[in-house]
């Protein structure tokens, strides 16, 4: 039997069936004969025969038609960017430029040409219908109040009618016309700014984008007072200093500017490591000066108390403690430092938070010896910090801190009424040996000596390697995210192996911010050819950028106007580095795919805003303002590009979250999170994290006014050493009038906890310290909604290995792991589903050439084996597909495919039932 169409008609007349299109040549010995007579049968009937003389191919021909037509409208419909040229180099899209020269500062007058010929780059092949967008090297003609615009082409090439977005104001009375002219009457005078995003009705789009200033003047002349008569000349001289701009140039300085230290700008980071060869240089001063005792530093506090009186019976006995110095001894010390070696950490505040935790700790250890010995009661807890909530700082009596014991002393007691009011001789309060233990000086000291600047000039791009793992898994309930600061990959350029799958973001530290808002890159942070983004996106996780800055001084100075500009800088600035897409092969084939199929084009969909001020910075208003300022501008730079999800992320001091005198109290980040987050509902399928399905209700009310899928996420370093930082961060939420109800949940499951782990060489952490992370994260899982580590953790550095472990314990064992399979084809889904689009075209080109042509059909086995091959094949990567690509997570999990495995089989089997039998002739 010959191989017969699919798409059949109603059963045909004898006549027509005579004749048989379908028939095989198999050497039939009377194929002439039935040839022979179908084409009797015809010449009998030719009213009936001769119109579906060749109804088969008509069916396979109009069939075919379709499936090209469909193919044509799909890939019509994909949104390839501008310049489609594919090459190793990163290009940009729709990406602004440079800000114009302010207003105010001279300009050089430059004729604009009639016609000019756009600049041809790797990313923008020269074409004749390429779109561009003019005066951008030149500024464009000032417009004159309540007086007609001059029409200015701003666009040219494309194809009209062009689609204008405008990011920014145009001046009142002033409008963008669909033909690309600029015109109208200006209303108002000023400095208009505005951002220009224009496409063509190009298939598919051209698209450009552009930063201009437009300044409307007052052609009339300002009100002069009465013209003198005619001028004598000491008149006229009198007259001209009135034209002349006054002189303001600085004079003079004072003694104490002189000794004042102008930072760089930017401020380069700065973290905190105590490497083995800094505690050396720490203990080797250490015991260089052990000369002090504390019997004379209790001589100075006598005499500046004013009981010292001269005579020998009020100088103090000597103390029964070897060796009697003021401060720490060099073994203890070695106690306290040894464990924070390799410890990096983010910022000076955090630092000193785990010198106070290690203090604590051995202060415990050391005093708790002493009362077994004595059989006394152990002491539990340190004395708490004056940032903690009132309600949860411990009572302490007489034998509390320094300012106690000064207290104390001033009081003078007569009777010993408490059992710490009398001490004996060569004894002295238990918590004044916790102050002996590290002294202010000496925090600042080793402070000073642990930080570490990081120049941008030695940043090496990233080269990341996946570490034998698969895909992040979808299904987790709260983030993990892991900081790569520019400086991770150290001074060579070998790969770095990172578990990707046990992470839902990674940080890139960054840019840094300028005073003038514009930011300074280091090398390679646009992952130049694919790079180190590709290798995130490919595992399924997210990349943030990461925005730095430090020392705010200047920034504080800024006058309404100034703080305007700079924010108008960093925006078109933040809009171009948002809007960067991966340059590599991938990311030019990947406009073959339909739309819903597309990895994310671009490098970075999401911000961390790093900004490290003092303690007095942070509780300045003028700081507040800045911050508060500036991302409103980060959130409106988000939600001008409505289409796409992002998260923007803020770091914020742990000891001043939620403080009320700084600016991040509660009810600032509140506001941040309600005007940039869009309200949720029931259904709500963003893909957000959530750690239950109530979690949905808490940012469910109106108050929450975002445009566009952004997730707002605080995250919060802490020092290590000790199992308070992240109750006090727990206790600020709990104890805090800014906070109530669903308001006080939400804030709860948007704060990260960062931690800290060691680094240098590898080693195992201890099992102390094992138990103790182990802790922090099922206490973090539990009450927060993710954990961030510092730096990010890699096997084979440090104690990369013991906390990969501990992660994957406590957030992704639980889960349902890949196979071996899925973890080889999911970083592979994009060259597989374009494989599987090509298969089935070449398949389905392949079947309509043999229901077509009658020679390919002769061909037998060879075009029926390939035929077979192809389908096979087109399964196979098919089932790979679906089985392992996380964008068919929630198809796998419901019926759809079971639904429609039953639809095409009882389709088939109607087909296969009551199919027209073909009679021999």
């Amino acid at each position: 039997m010959g191989t017969r169409s699919f798409f059949r008609f109603p059963r045909l007349p004898r006549a027509w069936r005579a004749t048989d299109e379908w028939a095989d040549a198999a050497g039939d010995s009377d194929l002439g004969t039935r040839v022979n007579t179908a084409v009797d049968a015809t010449r009998a009937a030719p009213a009936a025969g001769a119109g579906c003389r060749h109804c088969a191919r008509l069916r396979w021909f109009v069939g075919g038609s379709l499936l090209a037509a469909g193919l044509v409208i799909l890939h019509a419909a994909a949104q390839a960017p501008a310049g489609g040229s594919a090459s190793d180099a990163t290009h940009y899209v729709a990406t602004p430029r440079p800000l114009p020269e302010r207003p105010e500062r001279p300009r050089t007058a430059t004729a604009v040409p009639d016609a000019p010929a756009p600049a041809v780059t790797a990313s923008a092949p020269a074409r004749d219908d390429l779109m561009w967008l003019v005066y951008q090297t030149v500024p464009l003609p000032n417009a004159r109040l309540h007086q007609p615009y001059k029409a200015r082409d701003v666009v040219r090439g494309g194809r009209a009618p062009y689609r204008f977005s405008v990011d920014g104001a145009l001046p009142p009375g002033m409008f963008l016309e669909e033909d690309g002219v600029l015109a109208g009457t200006p209303t108002a005078t000023g400095t208009f700014r505005f951002l220009l995003t224009v496409r063509d009705a190009s298939r598919p789009p051209h698209l450009d984008q552009a930063m201009y200033v437009l300044r409307v003047v007052d052609p009339k002349p300002a009100t002069a007072t009465p013209a003198a008569p005619p001028a004598t000349k000491p008149a006229a001289a009198a007259a001209r200093p009135a034209k002349s701009r006054p002189d303001n140039t600085l004079k003079s300085v004072t003694e104490d500017q002189t000794n004042l230290t102008v930072p760089r700008d930017p401020p380069l980071p700065m973290t905190y490591v105590l490497t083995a060869a800094k505690l050396e240089t720490i203990f080797k001063n250490a015991e260089a000066s052990m000369g002090e005792s504390l019997m004379t530093a209790a001589n100075a506090a006598n005499a500046a108390d004013g009981t010292a009186v001269g005579n020998e019976a009020s100088a103090p006995r000597p103390l029964a403690v070897k060796p009697p110095v003021l401060g720490p001894t060099l073994d203890q010390l070695r106690e306290m430092l040894t464990p924070l070696q390799d410890v990096e950490h983010p910022t000076r505040a955090v630092f000193q938070d785990s010198l106070r935790a290690r203090q604590c700790e051995y202060f415990l250890r050391h005093v708790n010896a002493l009362a077994l010995e004595q059989h006394k009661d152990a002491i539990r807890r340190c004395p708490r910090r004056e940032d903690l909530a009132e309600t949860d700082r411990p009572h302490l009596a007489a034998s509390g801190s320094a300012a106690t014991v000064k207290a104390t002393k001033a009081a003078k007691p007569t009777t010993p009424t408490a059992p710490t009011s009398a001490l004996a001789p060569g004894s002295l309060p238990v918590m004044t040996f916790l102050d002996m233990l590290m002294p202010p000086h000496l925090l600042e000291e080793i402070t000073d000596v642990a930080g570490t600047e990081h120049p941008l000039s030695q940043a090496r791009p990233l080269r990341l390697k996946p570490d034998g793992c698969g895909c992040s898994l979808q299904d987790i309930e709260n983030d993990v995210f892991g900081f790569m600061p520019y400086w991770m990959g150290g001074e060579t350029d070998a790969p770095i192996p990172v578990r990707f799958d046990k992470f839902t973001r990674l940080q890139y530290m960054g840019v840094l911010l300028r005073n003038n808002g514009e930011y300074l890159r280091p090398t390679g942070w646009d992952s130049p050819g694919g790079g180190f983004a590709r290798r995130v996106d490919q595992h399924g996780v997210g990349l943030d950028l990461v925005l730095y800055r430090r020392d705010f001084r200047a920034l504080m100075r800024l006058t309404d106007e100034e703080r305007k500009t700079v924010l108008d800088t960093t925006a078109a600035q933040i809009g171009e580095m948002l809007d960067l897409r991966h340059g590599d092969l991938q990311g030019g084939l990947e406009t073959l795919l339909p739309p819903g199929w597309r990895e994310e084009a671009h490098v970075y969909d999401g911000l961390t805003v790093f900004f490290e001020p003092t303690d007095d910075e942070a509780a300045d208003p003028r700081f507040e303002q800045f911050l508060l300022a500036y991302l409103h501008r980060l959130t409106e730079t988000m939600q001008a590009r409505g289409t796409r999800a992002f998260h923007l992320n803020l770091v914020i001091p742990q000891h001043l979250l939620g403080e009320t005198s700084t600016a991040f109290r509660f009810r600032n980040l509140l506001a941040i999170m309600k005007a940039a987050e869009r309200q949720r509902g029931v259904g709500d399928d963003s893909g957000r994290k959530e750690r239950s399905a109530a979690a949905v209700t808490y940012k469910s009310s109106p108050d929450y006014v975002g445009t566009s899928d952004i997730t707002v996420s605080f995250l919060a370093p802490l020092g290590t050493g000790s199992d308070i930082g992240k109750m006090q961060l727990r206790s600020r939420t709990d104890f805090n009038d800014e906070l109530a109800g669903q308001d006080r949940m939400a804030v709860l499951g948007s704060v990260v906890p960062v931690l800290l782990h060691p680094g240098g060489k590898p080693e195992a952490l201890a099992p102390e310290e094992q138990e103790s992370l182990d802790r922090d994260l099922v206490y973090i899982g539990w009450s927060f909604g993710g954990v961030a580590l510092w730096p990010l953790p890699v096997a084979g550095l440090g104690a990369g290995e013991s906390v990969l472990t501990a992660l994957d314990h406590r957030f992704w064992s639980f889960l349902d792991q890949d196979t071996g399979f899925c973890r080889i084809v999911c970083p592979m889904r994009m060259p597989l589903r374009l494989a599987l689009e090509a298969l089935m075209v070449l398949v389905g080109t392949a079947l309509l050439v043999y229901g077509w042509n009658c020679r390919v059909r002769r061909m037998g086995r060879v075009i029926l084996m390939g035929l077979w091959a192809g389908a096979i094949a087109t399964l196979a990567v098919a089932f790979a597909i679906f089985s392992c690509d996380p964008s068919l997570n929630e198809l796998r999990k419901g019926n759809t495919l079971l639904v429609a495995i039953i639809l095409i089989l009882v389709v088939g089997g109607l087909v296969v039932t009551f199919k027209p039998r073909v009679e021999p002739p």
